[in-house]
């Protein structure tokens, strides 16, 4: 039975969560990176729980049987990086609420290790069929929906990161000579390619009529306030409210925010592009980065397969 300390009940979620931020940073000395990762986290959990206003009533329904409840809703809606990470965002956090006595018994033992092998799971890409559906769905007669469609047109054409789509900046692009700069991302490469007409055509529709007067020199912006996307999430939510209302059925396993696009992107030219070109176009720095969408190309990997020998020729 989960017992709330009966001194907290009036804390605010918002303080709770704060409090938690504080104690990440200060405590556990994790970086502020991490800290905002899991804030993430956080919020789908607290979405899933219908956002608990106070710690007492978060804790009070945080059950054995809810948390499992939780993480089978959550596994087939995402991939394996993100399981991991929701996990471990929820080990901590329970690890956390049993210290500062939330709750009278430790609960992150509930919380399975999701791991993952380097390289042993083929990345999943969003189904093309999915992407023109998505394309097709997108209205582009208002602000919201010029910006979404060359959002997703930028992600399906050039196989970028969220973050470097949020990080484009109006003078990467070069009008003149058709070609788009997207800024480098995780210790990569600054990526550098041709600006295509379909994208060049999407981005000046929605930066012309759709993107607000603003100082920010980010292409994309939040609508109502002219200022630069706070996160890369932010762009997945939009990616999977557009999914949502498109009632876009996209299979278990596949991310449904910008990664899905990337792999997809990577799926497509693999075995069509000299090797050393995909992973300049994916702005990878390690070649092992690139080296996992090599185990994709089926129909490549069995012409170059030997027949077994006494078999069936």
């Amino acid at each position: 039975m989960v017992t709330t300390a009966a001194a907290r009940p009036e804390m605010a979620l918002a303080a709770l969560v704060e409090r938690y931020r504080h104690y990440a940073l200060n405590i556990r000395n994790a970086n502020t990176g991490m800290v905002r990762k899991r804030r993430v986290y956080l919020d789908r959990l607290f979405g899933f729980l219908g956002w608990p206003p106070t710690a007492g009533a978060l804790f009070a329904g945080l059950t054995p049987k809810r948390i499992g409840a939780f993480l089978g809703d959550y596994a087939p809606r995402h991939g394996p990086g993100s399981r991991r990470d929701m996990h471990g965002t929820l080990r901590a956090f329970l690890r956390y609420a049993h210290e500062e006595q939330f709750t009278s018994q430790d609960l992150s033992v509930l919380v399975p290790t999701v791991r993952q092998r380097g390289g042993a799971c083929l990345p999943k890409a969003l189904p093309e069929a999915c992407i023109a559906a998505l394309e097709r769905s997108i209205e582009r007669c208002s602000p919201e929906g010029r910006r979404d469609a060359a959002v997703v047109c930028l992600l399906d054409t050039y196989g970028v990161r969220g973050a470097q789509i949020r990080g484009l900046c109006l003078e990467a692009i070069d009008w003149e000579r058709d070609r788009i700069c997207f800024p480098a991302c995780k210790g990569g490469h600054p990526v550098e390619q041709p600006l295509t007409a379909k994208a060049g055509n999407r981005l000046a529709a929605y930066i012309t009529g759709g993107r607000p007067a603003s100082h920010s020199r980010e292409v994309f912006l939040v609508q109502a306030t002219g200022t630069a996307l706070p996160r890369s999430q932010a762009l997945s939510r939009i990616i999977r409210n557009r999914l949502e209302h498109a009632g876009v059925d996209v299979p278990a396993g596949v991310s449904r925010g910008t990664h899905g696009f990337r792999h997809a992107f990577a799926t497509r030219l693999v075995g069509r592009v000299p090797f050393k070109d995909l992973a300049d176009m994916l702005g990878h720095r390690s070649p092992s980065s690139t080296l996992i969408y090599s185990r994709v190309d089926v129909q490549a990997l069995r012409q170059a397969a030997l027949p077994w020998p006494g078999g069936a020729t």
